[in-house]
């Protein structure tokens, strides 16, 4: 597979270019974090491609907090935004995996989902620096993009190395063919010493693995080791809201005027009614049981169907708990 170098000086042409026709979200670092934002000719364009990933997960692009999808008598398109996603970190691409797999995996196919898949290129960036809370290497991820994505590219010395993983991604760098150069032997060489770099920082952060038989001994776990998992939990939910990987969502019907919409709401497993039927009965009342329902469903539920864990690593959950548990603290005790 070839690559192709796009040097420092005509990354900001490159970016006006795509942002012609669609929209383009970049990330930039504020006040100490990293956010996606919109690109704008007349603002400063300062990327933080050298980041971890965003604080705010990206399936907002594909599966919205509260979306509308239909409406009632007369039922009209959802319109869908055609954009470019650049910079996007490797445990953001495993949530777009997942997704991929519950929203176009399995039939009926969510065609709202797939008209956002579709209209999206995601131009993915490798991970140079990992942070404590990143462990996506428990996972079996690295911190580079090697698939999901359309482009990836590594910042290497002589500016950003591009490689193509589809062929939109094809067409992309052919079509900005005047702004690229094939990259040389000693790019290369920069981009395996920065992976080498990054996954062995990684490996220094969490250099013991999770037990092989992980999903068995989630399913396993007795009501003493689930109290003692979640005894400091508040219940703030931020682990959830901040997932790149929970699906789980409420449909209800709101009049608009003499109209009906269908609205879409992301729902959570640790709120109190997540499992509550008509009727009122609840099988998972207790917050020890919604605690646990999250490993269930990421560690043994998931894995048994798609043979992959519905969790990236990408350590939001642990920066975002009001407790700070560190659910990898859990998942090698249990």
């Amino acid at each position: 597979m070839k690559s192709y170098l796009l040097s420092p000086d005509k990354l900001l042409t490159f970016v006006k270019e795509l942002s012609r026709d669609w929209s383009l979200f970049f990330p930039t670092f504020e006040e100490g974090k990293t956010h996606l934002v919109r690109f704008d000719e007349n603002s400063p364009f300062q990327p933080g491609f050298d980041r971890i990933r965003t604080a705010e997960n990206i399936k907002q692009f594909f599966f919205p907090v509260r979306g509308t999808v239909a409406k009632f008598p007369k039922d009209e398109a959802i319109p869908v935004e055609k954009r470019y996603l650049l910079g996007v970190k490797n445990c953001d691409l495993k949530g777009i995996d997942i997704y991929d797999r519950v929203f176009m995996g399995w039939d009926p196919v969510d065609p709202l989902y797939k008209a956002r898949r579709d209209k999206t290129i995601i131009i993915s960036a490798d991970c140079p620096e990992p942070e404590d809370s990143c462990f996506c290497n428990l996972l079996g991820l690295n911190p580079y993009g090697d698939a999901v994505s359309d482009l990836n590219f590594t910042k290497v010395g002589s500016g950003l190395l591009f490689e193509a993983f589809t062929k939109r991604g094809e067409a992309i760098i052919n079509a900005y063919k005047s702004l690229f150069v094939e990259a040389k032997e000693e790019d290369e060489k920069d981009r395996k010493a920065a992976r080498e770099k990054a996954v062995k920082k990684l490996s220094s952060i969490n250099s013991k693995p999770f037990k092989k038989d992980l999903p068995d001994r989630v399913a396993a776990a007795d009501r003493e080791r689930i109290r003692d998992a979640r005894d400091e939990c508040v219940e703030c939910h931020a682990c959830l809201h901040s997932c790149p990987t929970c699906y789980c969502f409420l449909l209800g019907d709101y009049k608009r005027g003499k109209d009906i919409e269908r609205v879409r709401l992301w729902d959570a497993c640790y709120y109190a009614a997540y499992a509550r039927v008509g009727g009122g009965a609840n099988p998972r009342s207790r917050i020890d049981e919604r605690f646990w329902n999250r490993f269930q469903c990421k560690f043994d539920f998931f894995s048994k169907y798609e043979k992959v864990y519905a969790c990236s690593g990408c350590g939001r959950c642990l920066l975002g708990c009001s407790s700070k548990i560190d659910i990898r603290e859990i998942l090698w005790n249990v």
